[in-house]
């Protein structure tokens, strides 16, 4: 089994327990004079993290009501429906989020929180699902997607 690359961070407290999985939001305005924000803000906006591991570290923190916990996270994969002719696994992808009617029942499974609109992606795996019928697509299916890392491994032959 593949070994997920992991990146240490700060959470608050209530996000600190193994498997628990956020969207990183960015800096807020009390972020501004923390001496600790650099390694609290180390995270890319929009993306989704799940929490792998719990360091002994807290801090006190203004914007988490019972304190922040150092911890160590990886990219978590997002389900969301693309069209079907992009639906194919271990190929890579650019998700663009299809312009459509937010009152649409299916909505948040075509814009899922934790994916990035003109970010590249790679296809883990074809969701079995109950195909849907839209207005954009005809037939988008359901995959499981993961950013595309930013340095790929070179195969050696």
């Amino acid at each position: 089994m593949e070994q997920k690359k992991t990146r240490v961070t700060i959470v608050g407290s209530a996000y600190a327990k193994p498997g628990v999985q956020f969207v990183y939001d960015g800096k807020t305005e009390e972020c501004e004079s923390c001496s600790i924000s650099r390694v609290c803000h180390n995270l890319e906006v929009g993306r989704r993290y799940e929490v792998m591991a719990i360091r002994a570290a807290n801090h006190s923190c203004p914007v988490h009501l019972k304190g922040t916990v150092t911890v160590d996270v990886t990219e978590a994969p997002v389900e969301i429906r693309v069209p079907v002719g992009l639906a194919k696994k271990h190929t890579t992808v650019l998700i663009k989020l299809p312009v459509c009617d937010e009152a649409c029942e299916w909505y948040a499974e075509c814009h899922p929180a934790g994916v990035v609109s003109g970010q590249k992606y790679i296809i883990t795996e074809i969701m079995p699902d109950d195909q849907i019928l839209c207005r954009s697509d005809l037939k988008p299916v359901m995959v499981r997607v993961i950013p595309l890392p930013d340095v790929l491994p070179r195969i050696s032959s």
